[in-house]
């Protein structure tokens, strides 16, 4: 069961396509003379993989994890090249990428002995090798012997490409070892190359080569540990809210959720708010954790449950109604990167985690889909 499939709970995702296009085009300046292969594996990062396509109609292609994303999206109607990052298993999955036209990785020898056997002159695909990642990917130095057996096949290799495994650190030493590594490689034959992340196609030129992947900078999220997106000019993609399901006034002194881990220095005002780990809010955060209620920041107060949190509302001069949608990240003032940051993880987890009711809307073709939403504190 997939995160679309679960049932509805409480939580709603606004989804921005004009951000998204707006994030694309920023990828495009940032990398002029390459080509985009536009990462939209894991459901788009949990923004909705065929959803979010006509946001990315100006990229060279797209890339996906699985050959079942690859099928679905190429049964979507996606025509643009469509790379499959962990390339087929079995046959079967062969005969798909040349039927449906996709771009496996090769990055195994048994997928190798596959293509050996079958000889599919018309199929395409990629090659990785490993630089340091220290996940999949061929060895550098078996370079020639891997283009002699594909040769031999008949196979199209449309590039080589490697993965970085610290380029959200842009000054790690291993950045540069994986390039010498990665410039290296000895291919026979003239071939598109390919290293760049969205980490490196923001803060290292020196690997855009011939295509870039960017991935979570895409959806408006930092890939850098040293800067924030909105100083690298993304916007946040999806907004996820979730309504107010109760007020609550506490004395001072009195304890707040499971363990009791949060105790009131005063008397405060809260709302339950109904969103928890259930629906993929990082249980870890810690007190004090903001959520916004309009453009007010209100902290989480003890432990986040399975459906719900407690917000202090004490701030505000006006409690907020029933249903009240209170934003969980995608505004302004609370990127997703923050609550990721404070749940000791990265932006990727939330954002793939989250699940709830999606509505994808286009700012800039329609401003009437969004929704004012008052500011509590101004009453």
């Amino acid at each position: 069961m997939t995160n679309s499939d679960r049932p509805n709970r409480n939580v709603n995702l606004r989804i921005d396509l004009a951000s998204i296009r707006h994030n694309l085009t920023c990828a495009r300046k940032l990398a002029p003379d390459s080509k985009i292969i536009a990462t939209v594996k894991a459901d788009a990062y949990g923004h909705g993989m065929i959803n979010v396509l006509s946001a990315l109609q100006d990229a060279d292609a797209f890339a996906v994890a699985t050959m079942e994303e690859g099928v679905a999206l190429r049964r979507s109607g996606a025509s643009k090249p469509i790379m499959v990052l962990q390339g087929f298993r079995t046959e079967s999955n062969l005969y798909e990428c040349v039927t449906l036209d996709l771009w496996p990785v090769i990055h195994a020898r048994y997928q190798l002995e596959i293509i050996t056997k079958q000889k599919l002159a018309s199929l395409s695909c990629w090659v990785k090798f490993d630089t340091g990642m220290g996940r999949v990917g061929l060895r550098c130095e078996n370079a020639q012997s891997i283009h002699r057996r594909l040769t031999a096949s008949s196979v199209n290799v449309v590039g080589i490409m490697s993965h970085l495994a610290n380029a959200s650190h842009i000054e790690d030493l291993s950045n540069d070892r994986q390039l010498r590594e990665f410039s290296a490689i000895r291919w026979p034959d003239a071939v598109d190359r390919s290293l760049a992340n969205s980490a490196a196609l923001i803060s290292r030129r020196d690997m855009h080569f011939d295509w870039v992947r960017p991935g979570i900078m895409l959806y408006g999220a930092s890939p850098l540990e040293s800067s924030d997106a909105a100083s690298l000019g993304l916007q946040p993609a999806m907004r996820a809210t979730a309504p107010v399901i109760a007020i609550r006034e506490f004395k001072r002194g009195q304890r707040i959720g499971y363990g009791g881990r949060y105790q009131c220095s005063q008397d405060t005002k809260a709302a339950i708010v109904g969103a928890g780990y259930g629906d993929g809010y990082p249980r870890s955060v810690p007190d004090g954790t903001a959520v916004m209620l309009g453009n007010q920041r209100c902290p989480i107060i003890g432990q986040v449950s399975m459906d719900s949190m407690v917000v202090d509302i004490s701030s505000l001069t006006v409690p907020p109604p029933i249903d009240y949608p209170v934003t969980l990240w995608g505004h302004s003032q609370l990127p997703v990167d923050e609550i990721a940051a404070l749940a000791g993880t990265i932006s990727y987890e939330p954002l793939c985690a989250i699940r709830g009711q999606r509505h994808w809307i286009d700012a800039s073709s329609n401003l009437n889909v969004r929704k004012i939403v008052k500011d509590l504190s101004t009453h």
